[in-house]
């Protein structure tokens, strides 16, 4: 049986995001400080509508972004607030994240079987923070390695190229047509959720386990 590697995105995957969770995350924020959430809400809209590739590219660091954000909110106590919303934000991540279902027992049925996890996600925040998240989601200890477009300088499907020596022994589960069609472009078998331009569809990660079990044999 030939010990597999499985690449996996993450948002969209195993964790899903919500925009009005975060944004009630944003407000919990405000309230907390006595914060115009309005204002505050259409600025770091507009911040990160014009940084966002630049942040995902670890071009600007996410606690600059932080610090130059809350700078036009508060000028006086901007690095203070950068600092606090940082740490409010992880440990209230619940908030606007959430496991897929079923995430949690396959992910581990995966590991059981002796397969090594490797994530990588597009993400504004360095790979720590992501662990940080994943931590607090209750799934991080089954990642063997997490990395973050933001420590890797590029985002997918550029970011395959760091990982073109596992290219016959690794597998990539994605969901996006630009991570999915990248990812066979440096020739990985590639497994989409809810997507039939990879090489193998599944409907629910409840099939990754039978599929991955098939690949090892050959």
């Amino acid at each position: 049986m030939k010990k597999l590697i499985l690449i996996t995105d993450i948002v969209g995957i195993w964790v899903l995001k919500s925009d009005e969770g975060y944004e009630n995350l944003l407000k919990e924020f405000c309230k907390k400080y006595n914060i115009d959430f309005g204002k505050t809400l259409k600025i770091r809209d507009k911040l990160l509508r014009k940084y966002r590739k630049s942040l995902r590219m670890g071009k600007i660091s996410y606690y600059e972004f932080e610090e130059m954000f809350f700078k036009l909110i508060d000028k006086k106590n901007y690095i203070k607030l950068a600092k606090e919303y940082i740490k409010f934000e992880i440990e209230n991540c619940k908030m606007f994240l959430k496991l897929n279902k079923n995430a949690k027992e396959v992910i581990r049925k995966i590991k059981k079987m002796g397969i090594k996890i490797v994530g990588i996600t597009d993400s504004i925040k360095p790979t720590k923070l992501k662990e940080e998240e994943l931590k607090s989601l209750g799934i991080s200890k089954y990642f063997d390695k997490i990395y973050s477009s933001y420590d890797l300088k590029c985002e997918k499907p550029e970011a395959f190229k760091y990982f073109k020596n596992f290219v016959n022994k690794a597998v990539f589960l994605g969901h996006d047509d630009d991570e999915i069609l990248g990812a066979m472009r440096f020739r990985f078998l590639t497994i989409g959720l809810k997507n039939k331009k990879a090489d193998i569809f599944i409907k629910s990660l409840n099939q990754l386990p039978e599929i991955l079990e098939k690949i090892s044999r050959y």
